[in-house]
């Protein structure tokens, strides 16, 4: 592959600020909501901004390409949306952004496992080196217990194989589709259903009750618009103008842009947690290498 350009990565710079950035907005939106309704916020609002544009790009696809559309959708945006809400319940925003630093450990994995991607040892090197990255941190989480916490950062790891998911099918089974089409319309599998389980909470009674119920809800927008909406249209067209392994590659970036805010907001962050990064990151510089 050529070495990317100027714009991929300037996009993959843009791209780390907005994404680090989300973690602290999913915590304040955390701090009034549940887990279920933020995602369901983020992902419904997501729809509703991404709608014209799905009518728009409708008629750019085939029968055959809304299966990989479905799971673009529920991959790249549905299940991590609920599964980070979780995790942040119990684990602080920066580290949330830590565990999605292992993406394109993931996307490795999956990629040579399910996508047909060529096996090179020093890929090997770099999954085994973020692996014992993620032990140390979810280790510390627990405080090197059989605690409960632990749970909720794997639920972050989850979220992060959907995204390595997302990123593979992209660029395997939909590289002749512009970012907008698979943006628009991945969101559109997704919105129905976010929006019936938001309006099964109890979403309405906490905006017309809660005084702070408009600001958190202020905080959840922007993470759907920019967090969700335009961020993920970029990294389509990322991947799409590079390949599935550069555009996770914006994971490097993402956790000390939630590092930096989780400071920011008064977080503490153990020595381990850094050590665990660097292992993560290392293990995707060795991955890169070749």
């Amino acid at each position: 592959m050529e070495r990317p350009s100027f714009i991929p990565w300037l996009l993959l710079g843009v791209l780390s600020i907005i994404w680090g950035s989300s973690f602290i907005l999913m915590k304040r939106g955390l701090e009034i909501y549940d887990p279920i309704q933020v995602a369901g916020l983020r992902l419904s609002i997501s729809f509703l901004a991404m709608l014209p544009l799905a009518v728009r790009n409708w008629h750019k696809v085939t029968r055959r390409d809304w299966p990989f559309l479905v799971i673009v959708g529920w991959a790249g945006s549905g299940f991590p949306a609920f599964l980070f809400a979780l995790a942040q319940t119990r684990i602080s925003s920066a580290v949330a952004g830590m565990l999605n630093s292992l993406t394109p450990i993931f996307t490795l994995a999956l990629g040579m496992l399910f996508f047909g991607l060529a096996f090179k040892r020093a890929w090997l090197t770099g999954i085994l080196l973020g692996l014992i990255g993620v032990f140390i941190i979810i280790g510390q989480v627990n405080h090197w217990t059989f605690g409960t916490a632990g749970w909720y950062a794997l639920a972050a790891l989850g979220a992060t194989m959907f995204y390595a998911t997302s990123g593979n099918t992209v660029k395997a089974r939909l590289g002749h589709l512009d970012s907008m089409t698979i943006g628009s319309l991945g969101f559109f599998t997704v919105g129905f259903p976010a929006l019936l389980v938001l309006f099964s909470t109890d979403f309405m009674f906490q905006l017309q009750t809660e005084p702070l119920a408009w600001s958190a809800m202020g905080y959840i927008a922007l993470l759907a618009i920019f967090g969700t909406v335009i961020a993920s249209i970029l990294f389509y067209y990322l991947i799409a103008e590079t390949d599935q392994i550069f555009g996770s590659m914006v994971s490097y970036l993402i956790p000390l842009v939630a590092v930096g805010w989780g400071l920011l907001d008064g977080e503490t962050l153990h020595w381990t947690y850094l050590a665990g990064l660097v292992l993560i990151l290392a293990g995707v510089r060795t991955a890169r290498s070749t």
